[in-house]
């Protein structure tokens, strides 16, 4: 009991080692959010998201000769993937959902198959 009166005593609120405890109070904690901040941008860095997945359909429509020259953003036919819905189709191509269904009469919008080709302009 006695040695923590004596602590407690010798520390004065001018003392210099007051002033490191209030600085490391606060650095701690600001240490801590950059870090956590950096693993974040690292880690949005390294993930792609639907971004990359659009890039790579828009690369492969390309690559396969989709194209007749306006780009990737126009290709001619698209090869349905896991997971494409009609609407999903015709909002990344800027086209309508009609549309889709008239250049394409052969398919059934609710049911589309993974490898099926469609038709986009």
């Amino acid at each position: 009991m006695a040695y923590h009166r004596a602590v407690a005593v010798s520390r004065a609120p001018g003392d210099p080692s007051q002033r490191i405890s209030w600085a490391n109070r606060l650095l701690a904690p600001l240490a801590l959010i950059a870090v956590l901040g950096a693993i974040g941008v690292i880690v949005a860095a390294n993930t792609g998201g639907s971004d990359k997945a659009e890039q790579d359909a828009k690369a492969r429509i390309e690559a396969e000769g989709g194209g007749d020259g306006d780009g990737a953003e126009n290709p001619r036919t698209y090869v349905v993937e896991e997971g494409d819905t009609l609407s999903g189709v015709a909002a990344r191509f800027g086209v309508s959902v009609k549309r889709l269904e008239r250049l394409n009469p052969e398919i059934d919008p609710q049911a589309l198959g993974t490898g099926q080709e469609l038709t986009i302009r």
